[in-house]
C-alpha cells in the first residue's frame, strides 16, 4: 500500500471518530434535554390538574368538567393520561373516561417514598407526584404522554446528522488523496531524480527545495550521503590506479632481474648478487603489500574492532624496539614532560595493534628523513587528552604541501629519493579518526617536522 493510500485512509478515520463523537454527543444531549422538558410539561400538567381538582372539590360533576376543560383550553398531549390516587392508591380522577385503569401499586409506592418519580412505560413518559390538599390529605398524581412531535424533531436531527456524517467522510477521502499527495509530491520528485544516479555521476545532486522543512532536510542529507559516496568511489578509483602502479614496479624488477639471470650461464657469486637483488625487491613487494592491507584495515570502521585501555608510553616504548630492531642505525629518544602521577593520564581506550601502527610508522619516518637518523618522541597530557609528539630533524615539509601529506600515495616532491609509497601517514590519520583523536604536523622544509598526536586519556 502507498504512503499516499496510508495517509488518506489515516487521515479519514480520524475525521471520521471525530464526526461521530460529535453526533453522538449532539444526538444524546438533544435527546436527553427533550426528555427533560417533556416530564417538565408533563409535571406542569400534573400540578395544574391537581390544583383545578382542589378548587373543583372532586366531585363527578366537577371531573366532567375539568374533562372538557382540558380537551377545550389545555394543549392535548399525545396519549395523555391524568391520574389521581389517594392514600389508599384508589383512583379520584382520570382525564379520560374508561372502565378500568391499570397502574403498578408498586409504581405509586415509590412515588410516595421519594415525592417525585420519572419513569418510561413503553412509548410513553411518565411522572409520579405527591400533592397534598389544605386537609393535609396526600394524593398521587401520575401524569403520562407520547412526546410524538419532540420525537420526530430528534428524528429530523439524526438523519441530518447521519448524512452530514456520509457527506463529510466522502469529502474528507477526497479531500485526503489530494492533501496526501500534494504534501508527498516533493519526495515523488526526489525519487524520481534518485532513479536518474548511478555510480556514474554521483555529481548530480537532489533539489533541496526551500531548505527548511523535514523533506528539504532530507534531501540535504541525501546529497551529503552522495559526496561521501563519491569521495568513497574516488578513493577507490585512486587506491586500485595507485596500488596497481606500486605493484607493478617491484614486479617488473623481479622479472627484469631474472630475464637477465637466464639469458647466460653465470658464476654462483653473480646468482648470489642477482638474488641479493631480488630479495631487496621481494623485501620491497612485501613492505607494500603489508601497507596497502593496513590502509584497507584502517578502512574498515566497523563495531567489532576491539578496544582496551592502553597505556600509550608502554605502546610508544614498543613501537621504539621494533623500528630499532629493524634499522640498527636508528636512534629514538623517549621521554615525558612530566611524570604522570596517575596511569590512566597515559592511558587510551583503543585497538593495541593499530596503535602500535601509527607509532611505529612515526618513528620509522622521522629516523629515515632524517640525516642522522634520529627522532624525538615526547609524552604530555592535559585534563582530557594524552599527546605524543614525534620530532625530527630531517628535510622538512614545504608549506603548499602540508594538506596533501595524509592523501594516500602522495609523497612530497623532496621526498621523492627516499624509499616508500605514500602510504604511512593515511593509515595513521585514518587510525587515529577511528579513536576519536586527531593527528597534526609542524614542519617547515629544510628544518624538520613534529607530528602531534592527540587522544582522550581514560
Amino acid at each position: 500500500m502507498q504512503i499516499r493510500t496510508k495517509i488518506a485512509i489515516q487521515f479519514t478515520i480520524i475525521i471520521a471518530a471525530i464526526l461521530i463523537i460529535f453526533s453522538l454527543a449532539i444526538y444524546y444531549t438533544s435527546e436527553n434535554f427533550r426528555k427533560q422538558e417533556f416530564y417538565k410539561r408533563l409535571t406542569d400538567r400534573a400540578v395544574l390538574t391537581a390544583g383545578l381538582l382542589k378548587e373543583l372539590k372532586i366531585t363527578e360533576k366537577d371531573k366532567k368538567k375539568l374533562r372538557e376543560a382540558n380537551k377545550t383550553f389545555l394543549t392535548k398531549l399525545n396519549a395523555e393520561k391524568v391520574l389521581m390516587f389517594n392514600e389508599k392508591n384508589e383512583l379520584v380522577y382520570a382525564s379520560y373516561e374508561a372502565n378500568s385503569f391499570l397502574f403498578s401499586p408498586d409504581f405509586l409506592n415509590q412515588v410516595r417514598k421519594q415525592k417525585y418519580v420519572e419513569n418510561i412505560d413503553w412509548e410513553n413518559q411518565v411522572i409520579g407526584q405527591m400533592y397534598e390538599d389544605e386537609e393535609k390529605k396526600s394524593y398521587v398524581v401520575v401524569a403520562s404522554a407520547s412526546d410524538k412531535y419532540g420525537k420526530d424533531k430528534l428524528k429530523n436531527i439524526r438523519d441530518t446528522l447521519v448524512i452530514s456524517f456520509i457527506i463529510g467522510i466522502l469529502l474528507t477521502i477526497f479531500l485526503g488523496v489530494i492533501f496526501a499527495g500534494q504534501s508527498l509530491k516533493p519526495i515523488a520528485d526526489i525519487n524520481e531524480e534518485i532513479t536518474n544516479i548511478t555510480a556514474y555521476n554521483l555529481k548530480q545532486k537532489l533539489n533541496t527545495g526551500n531548505n527548511k522543512d523535514e523533506i528539504a532536510q532530507l534531501a540535504i542529507n541525501f546529497n551529503q550521503m552522495l559526496e561521501r559516496l563519491e569521495r568513497s568511489f574516488e578513493f577507490q578509483k585512486s587506491f586500485v590506479s595507485n596500488a596497481s602502479h606500486e605493484l607493478r614496479t617491484p614486479l617488473a624488477a623481479i622479472k627484469s632481474e631474472i630475464q637477465i639471470a637466464l639469458e647466460n650461464n653465470r658464476t654462483t657469486d653473480e646468482y648470489k648478487i642477482i638474488l641479493r637483488s631480488l630479495l631487496i625487491d621481494n623485501q620491497r613487494l612485501i613492505q607494500l603489500t603489508n601497507g596497502l592491507l593496513q590502509l584497507a584495515k584502517s578502512e574498515n570502521r566497523d563495531n567489532t574492532l576491539v578496544m582496551k585501555p592502553t597505556r600509550l608510553d608502554e605502546l610508544l616504548f614498543k613501537a621504539q624496539e621494533e623500528v630499532l630492531n629493524q634499522n640498527s642505525d636508528y636512534k629514538i629518544l623517549i621521554d615525558f614532560d612530566d611524570i604522570p602521577d596517575d596511569d590512566e593520564w597515559v592511558s587510551a581506550n583503543g585497538n593495541e595493534a593499530l596503535l602500535l601502527t601509527v607509532f611505529t610508522n612515526l618513528l620509522e619516518n622521522a629516523c629515515k628523513y632524517s640525516q642522522d637518523h634520529q627522532a624525538e618522541a615526547k609524552i604530555k597530557f592535559n585534563d582530557k587528552h594524552c599527546i605524543v609528539a614525534v620530532k625530527d630533524n630531517g628535510i622538512g615539509i614545504a608549506a603548499s604541501e602540508l594538506g596533501k601529506i595524509f592523501e594516500p600515495f602522495y609523497r612530497t616532491p623532496n621526498a621523492s629519493k627516499y624509499r616508500g609509497h605514500g602510504i604511512g601517514l593515511s593509515v595513521c590519520r585514518r587510525i587515529i579518526d577511528m579513536h576519536q583523536g586527531k593527528i597534526d604536523v609542524i614542519s617547515e622544509e629544510g628544518k624538520g617536522s613534529t607530528f602531534i598526536v592527540t587522544l582522550p586519556h581514560l
